[in-house]
């Protein structure tokens, strides 16, 4: 486009520059009369005319210089900003109350072998006996298991004072479920001063082990006082 329009005002000024020319050439001409009048009517016209073309000139290089397209500033491209996601609120998680699980107490099974110490017959604990005296002990049970108890079962000492008693007796009777007997151990007073503890507990089928309390394993005891 640019050049086109150069083309176009070179075409146009050539045609001036050449009236320009004619019109120096057939402007009115003195006949010179000397030869330094000729030399210097030459030389005016040869100036002329360079003139007239560095006049040309000049204005071609002006309107060349006004085609010239001006440099347009190529806007820079505003950058785009994404949008910014839209972030879902959080929603509070729902708390789900559990109640604890109920603490289940384990109901005890019954034992077979149990006792339960009713009474002390005789010689309570904390009797005052005389050094070497000779006492029987009676305590009095009833059978809280849910074996019967028969005459293999026995009567043996544990741990302590044995005050002379056997280590083992024999039951005297057989005994329900339920029902009650009285165990008799004849002993002797120690004959120094002092107070006298021996423990004492029965044995089952197979010697097994059994006695008084809730778990039906506790001694039962004999205690005196010597004077």
């Amino acid at each position: 486009m640019n050049t086109n329009r150069s083309t176009v005002q070179r075409i146009l000024i050539l045609p001036l520059l050449a009236a320009a020319l004619i019109l120096s050439a057939c402007a009115p001409k003195a006949t010179p009369t000397s030869a330094a009048e000729y030399i210097s009517t030459q030389v005016a016209a040869t100036i002329q005319a360079r003139a007239t073309q560095d006049m040309a000139e000049t204005l071609i290089a002006r309107m060349t210089l006004q085609a010239m397209p001006t440099n347009t500033p190529i806007p820079s491209p505003t950058p785009t900003i994404p949008p910014q996601p839209t972030l879902a609120p959080t929603v509070a998680p729902t708390v789900v109350y559990i109640p604890p699980a109920p603490t289940l107490t384990p109901t005890p099974q019954p034992l077979c072998l149990k006792a339960v110490l009713v009474s002390d017959v005789t010689i309570p604990d904390g009797t005052k006996l005389s050094p070497g005296e000779a006492f029987t002990k009676t305590w009095r049970f009833r059978n809280a298991g849910t074996c019967a108890w028969t005459t293999e079962f026995d009567v043996i000492f544990i741990s302590g004072d044995q005050l002379s008693a056997l280590a083992v007796l024999d039951f005297p009777a057989a005994v329900p479920v339920g029902g009650t007997i009285d165990i008799s151990v004849s002993m002797i007073a120690p004959s120094e001063a002092g107070t006298y503890t021996g423990s004492w507990a029965f044995t089952g089928p197979g010697r097994q082990v059994f006695g008084i309390g809730p778990d039906g394993k506790g001694y039962f005891q004999v205690k005196i006082v010597v004077e």
